[in-house]
C-alpha cells in the first residue's frame, strides 16, 4: 500500500495476524437483499452513546475512542457490539470514528488504535457462522463532523484513509466511509480505497450527514450529489454497493428519500448499479451550522420524542415501505432497545 512505510506495515501485520476473516458475511446479506426488495439489513445503533451509558467517560477531545485507547474499557465496547447483535443487529461498526488525526492522534497512532477496533469489533461477532455479522469499518471526517468548510486539503486526505482503510482491512467486511459533508469530503475516501491494492480493498458504503431541508450539509442536492459520487466511485475502480445518510435527524431523511423517489433516472441508475439506499438517524437535537467538538463544553441535548416505536413507525416504516430503502439503523442516542423495536417489526411486516 503506498502510503503507508514497511516498518508501519509490519506493525499492522503483527497486530491483525491472528484474525480469521470470514468473507461471506456481506455478500450473503447483499445477495439476500439483491434477490427480494422487501429484504432488509439492520444496521447498529449509537456506539459512543452507549459506551458512556456504561461508564466511559464523554472525553470531548477524543469521544469514543476513549473506549479503544485505554483498555480498561475494551470489555465494554466489545459489550455495546454485542448488545446490537442481540437486538438483531446485522452488522456493527468499528469503533474508529474518532481515531483521527483532526483531534490530535498521529499516524502510528491512528495504525494501532484503528488496528485495534478493528479487531475487537470483529473478536465480538467472532464464532457464529450461521448467521455472519458484517463488520463495517467506519471512516469517519478526518477534521470535524458536519463541517465541509473545515475537510482536510485532499492529498493529505487521502493520505490519511489510507491507512485507516489499510488498518481496519483485516478485520472488516466492507468500508463505511460516514458522516461525509460533502462530495469533495467522500472524495478522499474512495480514491484512498481505489488506490489500495487488491488484497487489502474491500468494497465500499458511503453515507452523508444532511441538513435540515434534506441536503448534504453542503448545500448539495442529494439527486445532483449520488450520480457523481457514483462516477467517482467508477473512476476510481470502488465497489460502491451502498449510499446512506446518518447522525442527522430522521425527517431530514425522509425529504432526502422523497426526492431520490421522485428522480425515476437516480432510481434507475441506483438498480443498474446495484446499489442500495440506507439510514442511521441520531436523536440528537439539530446540530447548528458552525457546531464543533472541539468547542462544545457538553453533550448535545436529546430528543425526547425519539422512543424506538416512534422511531419504527414514523420514518423507518415510512422508508422501507414506500421509499425503497433497504438498510436501517441508528446512530448517536439510537439504542439496543430501538435496533430490537426495528427488527421485531420489520420481521413482523414480512410475515404479513
Amino acid at each position: 500500500m503506498r502510503n503507508i512505510s514497511v516498518m508501519a506495515f509490519a506493525a499492522l501485520s503483527n497486530l491483525t495476524s491472528t484474525t480469521s476473516l470470514p468473507h461471506n458475511s456481506l455478500a450473503h446479506h447483499m445477495e439476500r437483499l439483491g434477490s427480494n426488495a422487501s429484504e432488509v439489513l439492520i444496521l447498529d445503533g449509537g456506539t459512543g452513546e452507549e459506551l458512556f451509558l456504561r461508564g466511559v467517560p464523554d472525553d470531548r477531545e477524543i469521544w469514543s475512542a476513549k473506549a479503544v485507547v485505554d483498555g480498561s474499557y475494551h470489555q465494554q465496547l466489545q459489550d455495546v457490539h454485542r448488545s446490537f447483535v442481540g437486538a438483531g443487529s446485522n452488522a456493527i461498526t468499528t469503533n474508529s470514528y474518532g481515531i483521527t488525526p483532526g483531534v490530535g492522534f498521529d499516524r502510528d497512532e491512528i495504525l494501532k488504535y484503528v488496528t485495534l477496533a478493528g479487531k475487537l469489533a470483529r473478536e465480538s461477532v467472532s464464532g457464529d457462522e450461521s448467521s455472519p455479522i458484517i463488520v463495517f469499518g467506519s471512516l469517519g471526517p478526518l477534521v470535524e463532523s458536519y463541517r465541509p468548510d473545515l475537510i482536510m486539503d485532499h492529498l493529505a486526505g487521502v493520505h490519511y484513509y489510507q491507512l485507516i482503510c489499510g488498518a481496519l482491512s483485516s478485520n472488516v467486511d466492507c468500508f463505511l466511509a460516514e458522516t461525509m459533508s460533502s462530495v469533495v469530503e467522500a472524495a478522499q475516501a474512495i480514491e484512498a480505497v481505489g488506490g489500495m491494492s487488491a488484497n487489502l480493498r474491500k468494497p465500499m458504503m458511503v453515507s452523508f450527514t444532511l441538513n435540515g431541508k434534506g441536503a448534504i450539509r453542503s448545500g448539495e442536492g442529494v439527486t445532483e450529489a449520488i450520480p457523481r459520487l457514483i462516477d467517482l466511485a467508477d473512476k476510481y475502480g470502488v465497489g460502491l454497493c451502498g449510499i446512506l445518510f446518518n447522525c442527522a435527524e430522521p425527517e431530514s431523511m425522509t425529504k432526502a428519500f422523497r426526492e431520490i423517489h421522485c428522480d425515476d433516472n437516480l432510481r434507475r441508475l441506483l438498480k443498474g448499479k446495484d446499489i442500495k439506499m440506507g439510514a442511521y438517524a441520531n436523536r440528537l437535537t439539530p446540530i447548528p451550522e458552525g457546531w464543533s467538538m472541539a468547542e462544545s463544553e457538553e453533550a448535545q441535548v436529546m430528543r425526547d420524542d425519539l422512543t424506538p416505536q416512534k422511531y419504527f413507525e414514523k420514518f423507518v416504516a415510512v422508508w422501507v415501505r414506500d421509499l425503497g430503502v433497504q438498510m436501517v439503523g441508528g446512530c448517536c442516542g439510537i439504542t439496543p432497545e430501538h435496533i430490537a423495536y426495528l427488527h421485531s417489526n420489520l420481521n413482523q411486516d414480512k410475515r404479513a
